[in-house]
């Protein structure tokens, strides 16, 4: 009700009230601030940063009838620890786009387009690290792609641009997930992503993959898995990478993490494994930390993470911060 009671006051402001009220308009959104240690063994300094996770977004669905819904969404990256998307420059604040959409869903799944979530980022991926968006993520630090398919988007960051997707709905554990880009004068023509997941209530497996169908972009698929008992909780990946690029290599990322369970907290240890191919040595990940969910909306984290940069570099961060959403 406050949700709906906020976005009908930012509906006035802009003399659209009456409408939004119709179409079921929310207003949401994340705020986060960390203060870490880090150490990339040139430096030792600390950071007050969000990590990507600040945003902003407003929702709206409609009920058309016949069982269809009709949808849309705009969501923004807004930096908490200085109220601005572009870190460092207050002179350009501005709002990042993050995901926007129009679509349709009903009993034959559902039909998004716009600037889409893609499958696999969400299969597995960001899904299974509860530190994404954090100092401690395992994205970007050998535990995860982050976006070296020749753009950033494509991998565990950021959204595919003009794509069109479909979900199926429910089908006996079943799901099924693909975007295409067909809009070659933006050219994101041909690009892709696709997942299949098969889930019950202890466990899942899942296969996703993704493309930029550029002469210096490439393609990469993963499976893998998630298990609970009691308690506890583990999850894993494997991903490998293809590059359009002559002479280089297919890159192989492990991830596996471990959750425990106890009252509001929940203890987490992960580790990673990135071959770079060729003669390049592998760069491990490895992150340990604690969640205490002071309710269901607001958290507090703290823990290390170590990765390696070369074969003789690694950075070290000691963090702890907090994270709402409203």
């Amino acid at each position: 009700m406050n949700k709906k009671i906020l976005a009908l006051a930012i509906g006035a402001a802009f003399g659209t009230a009456p409408m939004m009220a119709t179409a079921g308009v929310t207003v949401y959104g994340h705020a986060q601030v960390e203060v870490g240690s880090v150490d990339d063994g040139s430096s030792d300094e600390i950071r007050v940063e969000d990590n990507a996770r600040g945003r902003i977004g407003i929702k709206a669905s409609e009920k058309l009838g016949n069982g269809m819904t009709a949808i849309a969404k705009y969501e923004f990256k807004t930096d908490t620890t200085d109220n601005n998307s572009t870190k460092g420059n207050a002179e350009s604040a501005s709002l990042t786009a993050r995901e926007a959409f129009v679509g349709l869903k009903g009993n034959f799944g559902t039909v998004q387009a716009g600037n889409l979530k893609s499958a696999y980022k969400y299969m597995g991926g960001v899904k299974y690290d509860p530190f994404t968006a954090t100092l401690l993520e395992a994205r970007g630090a050998n535990g995860m792609s982050k976006g070296e398919l020749g753009n950033s988007k494509y991998g565990h960051n950021s959204f595919l641009s003009n794509n069109i997707g479909y979900m199926t709905p429910k089908m006996g554990g079943f799901k099924g997930w693909v975007t295409f880009s067909p809009d070659e004068d933006a050219g994101t023509g041909g690009d892709y992503s696709f997942g299949l997941k098969f889930a019950q209530k202890a466990w899942e497996v899942f296969v996703a993959g993704v493309r930029n169908d550029t002469p210096t972009g490439g393609d990469a698929i993963k499976f893998g898995g998630m298990y609970k008992f009691g308690n506890f909780k583990v999850v894993g990946q494997y991903e490998t990478l293809s590059f359009e690029t002559a002479g280089t290599p297919d890159t192989e990322i492990y991830f596996v993490g471990g959750q425990a369970k106890f009252g509001n907290n929940v203890l987490v240890a992960q580790f990673g494994n990135k071959d770079p191919g060729g003669t390049a040595s592998d760069l491990d990940y490895f992150t340990v930390g604690l969640i205490h969910n002071l309710s269901k909306k607001t958290r507090l984290t703290a823990g290390f993470r170590s990765f390696e940069t070369s074969a003789t570099a690694e950075t070290e961060t000691f963090a702890v911060g907090m994270r709402m959403k409203f």
